[in-house]
């Protein structure tokens, strides 16, 4: 297997694009609850919602970072903020280390993928470590918070949006973006440090250096808390280290360079690297703790996952043709609402450079924050109304979360729904797989297997159970497709024909299975 300096640099490059792409919805729900933050809900009322810098702190930290849909890029901007009203650092690090684990779509999938008892047992260990770690760093360590800024507040209407946008726009055009680029980077370094296919059998459970050998690949890698809990699931169904599992949560949602060097730029580098030692520290002994306990929850169908083949090099080989396939590729996986939040941020990060450039001095929200004149009984428009900035902040909070939840429902469509799109994605892989087209099989056949999750899900939002029978049909026809993507990638074609076969019946098995749904 040829890995030349054409493969490391493009697989490196697709690593980083398909990081980025998953990266801009929850990063730019950062930026805007960055600008809630500052200019809705304010310096006092951001401090008691986190519970000051008393005993409650922690905990309440845990809980905002559980309710809030942003990763361990998007907490970045609202760190940064939380910081700046004054809350000591153990609060802050311990929020940007758990906001990125839960969020309702991740939870979901967790609960029908393996036992709700572990993804429990995954978030009070959680709240264990970020109430230790914090408490203990801010013994160690007094004095990390700064005095909350006294800032005039926005009047109603248009100006108060505008101020938000300001604040989003001056955060993503700022040193935040550079905490960004560190942090998708470290897919680029992951790439280059693991050929393609490295991952598939490693990490099992009999391998009692696996919880060390996951924490060299989840510090550096970025994963969305979505992408992290699929990858958990399947780490139960194939036997693999349950303690590696939680290191991956703990570190591969939770962590990233780009986070680690904002710790070490806000709090120093001693400050930084022993909050940093101690979390992995204790995060590490939690996962050798629950490494058999938890293991009965697994049900091994197949020895080996391809789950952390998106940490290592993406192609086999090199070739001139790297620079379509990666541009084809990035192309095909390209969801709507990544491209439309890439370009939100695009235009919040042109519009930043534009404000650092024409007002460094920050005119525009002293300009935002000017009194009006009282208008005439009875001219008042809506957006001029005398709501409370922190009333509207809450609503503004309590909207993502609501939102984040409705977006549940259309993640994880009706079950019928589901078994439609998954009628086309057999064709196409039974397709591709039958006619030899290898790169087009593998794409189509994780397709089929993202939708057999998502019909787990959907089928659970919609009815409040799953039955075993249900799961296993649906573990059945993903053991399928793995054969049949080993298969097709070994260009072993005499056996494709036969596994097609097996695929369609249990594709008819399992649809027979959620018929009522």
């Amino acid at each position: 297997m040829s890995y030349s300096a054409d493969v490391i640099f493009w697989g490196g490059l697709l690593r980083f694009g398909q990081a980025a792409l998953a990266a801009a919805p929850t990063l730019l729900v950062g930026f805007v609850v960055a600008g809630v933050l500052r200019k809705l809900l304010g310096a006092e009322t951001t401090r008691r919602a986190f519970g000051g810098n008393t005993w409650r702190s922690l905990p309440q930290a845990w809980l905002w970072g559980m309710l809030l849909p942003v990763c361990s890029l998007g907490v970045i901007p609202v760190a940064y903020e939380l910081r700046r009203v004054g809350l000591s650092g153990g609060t802050i690090l311990a929020f940007a280390l758990t906001a990125p684990l839960f969020n309702p779509l991740s939870l979901l999938y967790g609960l029908t993928l393996s036992s709700p008892t572990v993804l429990v047992a995954f978030a009070l260990a959680s709240l264990l470590v970020v109430t230790t770690v914090g408490f203990l760093w801010d013994r160690w360590f007094p004095g990390t918070s700064l005095e909350a800024p006294e800032e005039p507040e926005t009047p109603p209407g248009l100006r108060r949006l505008a101020a938000v946008a300001i604040t989003a726009a001056r955060h993503t055009a700022g040193p935040t973006l550079l905490y960004c680029l560190i942090g998708l980077s470290g897919s680029m370094v992951l790439s280059a440090l693991f050929p393609h296919g490295s991952l598939t059998d490693s990490m099992g459970h009999d391998d009692r250096t696996a919880p060390l050998q996951m924490l060299l690949v989840a510090i550096p890698a970025y994963a969305t808390p979505l992408n992290v809990m699929m990858q958990v699931g399947g780490m139960f169904v194939h036997g693999n280290s349950v303690g590696a599992a939680y290191i991956l949560l703990a570190l591969g949602a939770g962590a990233n360079l780009g986070l680690i060097a904002w710790a070490w730029r806000t709090y120093g580098l001693r400050r930084a690297a022993a909050f940093l030692s101690l979390f992995v520290a204790v995060v590490t002994g939690i996962a050798y703790a629950v490494e058999d306990p938890l293991y009965s929850a697994g049900s091994v169908d197949h020895p080996h996952t391809h789950a952390f083949d998106v940490y290592a090099c993406p192609f086999r080989s090199g070739g001139g043709d790297l620079p379509q396939r990666v541009v084809q590729k990035i192309a095909g996986e390209a969801q709507v609402f990544e491209v439309a939040a890439l370009a939100s941020i695009a235009a919040l990060l042109i519009a930043g450079v534009a404000i650092a450039c024409f007002d460094p001095s920050g005119r525009l929200e002293a300009a935002c924050s000017r009194p009006v004149d009282e208008p005439a009984e009875g001219e008042g428009s809506l957006l001029s109304a005398e709501v409370p900035a922190p009333v509207l902040g809450g609503v503004a909070i309590a909207g993502l979360v609501t939102l984040s939840i409705v977006g549940c429902f259309v993640y994880y469509p009706k079950p019928a729904e589901t078994l439609e799109d998954m009628k086309m994605a057999k064709a196409d892989a039974l397709t591709y797989a039958n006619s030899r087209d290898v790169e087009n099989a593998v794409k189509s056949i994780a397709r089929y297997d993202d939708l057999t999750r998502r019909l787990q899900v959907g089928y659970y939002l919609r009815n409040l159970s799953l039955s075993e029978y249900q799961q296993s049909k649906c573990r059945v026809l993903r053991g399928r497709l793995e054969q049949l993507k080993d298969v097709v990638e070994a260009e072993d074609f005499d056996e494709v024909r036969g596994l097609t076969t097996r695929v369609s019946a249990a594709h008819r098995r399992l649809s027979e299975a959620f018929a009522d749904g």
